[in-house]
C-alpha cells in the first residue's frame, strides 16, 4: 500500500517568535497573531521513530508502514485526509494593535507540498494567495484553503503546507515578510 500523508507541526500560531526580518517588518509582526485549524479530516497519521501509521476509525482502518520513518523535526500526529477528496483548512488573523494604531493590509500565501523524510519540502501540490486589507485593530478575518490531492504520481508520506504573511504597501507588491510557518498533514493512498 502506498501512502500519502503530511506531518502536521500544527503549533501553527505566527507569532513574533517566527518573525524573518526580510523587509524588516518588525513591528507588524508584534501586532499580528494568525493560527491554523484543520477542517474535517478523515482520521489521523502518526509519524514516528517505528514508522508512520495511518487511522481512519469510521472504516475501523489502520495501517502501519514501518519504512517511512521522518527526521524527529517533523515527527507527531497529524490529521488525515484521502486522496482524491479536498483537505480543507482555514487561517485566521488578528490584528492585536491597539486601538488608533493603522489598519494592517497582508497578503497570505499557502504553499503545499510533499514533505521529504528530511522534513524537507518536495514536489509541488499546489499554492494558494490571498490578499486582506484593511484588517483594523482588533478584528480578525478567517480564510479557507483547500487542496485536493488527485495525481496519481504524488509519492507515499506526509505533506507541509507553509503559510507566509507579508505586508503589503498601499495594497501593492509585498514589501516584506512579516512571519512563516508551516503545518504538516497527511492524505494516504488506499490503493495496494
Amino acid at each position: 500500500m502506498r501512502s500519502r500523508c503530511a506531518v502536521l507541526s500544527l503549533a501553527l500560531s505566527l507569532i513574533p517568535g517566527a518573525v524573518l526580518f526580510a523587509g524588516q517588518h518588525v513591528g507588524e509582526a508584534g501586532k499580528l497573531r494568525a493560527s491554523v485549524d484543520f477542517v474535517n479530516p478523515y482520521g489521523s497519521t502518526t509519524a514516528d521513530g517505528g514508522g508512520t501509521t495511518y487511522n481512519v476509525p469510521a472504516w475501523n482502518w489502520s495501517y502501519h508502514d514501518p519504512a517511512l520513518v521522518y527526521a524527529p523535526s517533523c515527527q507527531g500526529t497529524v490529521p488525515l485526509y484521502l486522496v482524491g477528496y479536498p483537505m480543507t483548512f482555514t487561517v485566521t488573523l488578528t490584528n492585536t494593535a491597539a486601538k488608533g494604531e493603522k489598519p494592517l493590509n497582508v497578503a497570505v500565501e499557502a504553499v503545499s507540498s510533499v514533505l521529504e523524510v528530511s522534513c524537507g519540502a518536495g514536489m509541488g501540490l499546489g499554492s494558494q494567495r490571498f490578499t486582506v486589507a484593511g484588517l483594523r485593530p482588533g478584528e480578525s478575518r478567517t480564510l479557507q484553503y483547500s487542496v485536493t490531492l488527485d495525481n496519481p504520481n504524488v509519492p507515499a508520506g506526509l505533506d507541509v503546507t507553509k503559510v507566509r504573511v507579508s505586508h503589503l504597501n498601499n495594497g501593492a507588491a509585498d514589501a516584506g515578510l512579516i512571519v512563516e510557518s508551516s503545518a504538516y498533514w497527511c492524505p494516504p493512498s488506499l490503493r495496494r
